[in-house]
């Protein structure tokens, strides 16, 4: 059968129709599939025990405080990124610790810069020349590791007195 020009130029419009239908619906098919990963990958505060929640809860309200002070010129620009930093590492190591434990458990952090290491640990800065994660520190601080954002930041839990 033979088909005239208009049939031709018609069935192939339909075929771009319907190749273009197709890679919007891939498209949508692929920013869901990156969606479910990135909500599975995502720390859901139902995973987390009373302690750890609870533990949440404060560093929000923590957050809040800055904000507010921050508004009403209460603090300096400088003092507002160092404590919003300092709560954000805090915040990481616990749920990497609770992750890394299973346990509802939030220890002791402190998160201190270079500058105030000695504020925490009398000679501090000497004591923790060459540690590695996991050492104590003191008798009486277990080193975690450092951060670096913007400044270093170390971070000690303190043991439990005996």
């Amino acid at each position: 059968m033979l088909r005239t020009r208009s049939e031709a130029e018609e069935g192939q419009g339909r075929k771009r129709v319907v190749g273009i239908k197709l890679k919007v619906l891939l498209a949508v098919l692929l920013q869901l599939v990156v969606w479910l990963v990135a909500v599975g990958q995502t720390p859901k505060a139902n995973e987390y025990g009373p302690e750890v929640k609870s533990f949440l809860d404060l560093m929000r309200h923590e957050e809040d405080e800055l904000e507010f002070q921050i508004r009403r010129r209460e603090i300096s620009r400088r003092d507002y990124v160092r404590s919003k930093t300092r709560i954000a590492i805090h915040r990481q190591t616990v749920l990497e610790l609770a992750r890394e434990t299973g346990q509802d458990d939030v220890p002791e952090l402190h998160i201190v810069t270079g500058q105030e290491v000695d504020q925490l640990i009398e000679n501090g800065t000497a004591a923790i020349k060459g540690i590695k994660r996991g050492d104590v520190v003191a008798q009486k601080w277990r080193y975690l590791g450092s951060v670096h954002r913007g400044e270093t930041f170390h971070i000690f839990e303190r043991l439990a007195s005996k």
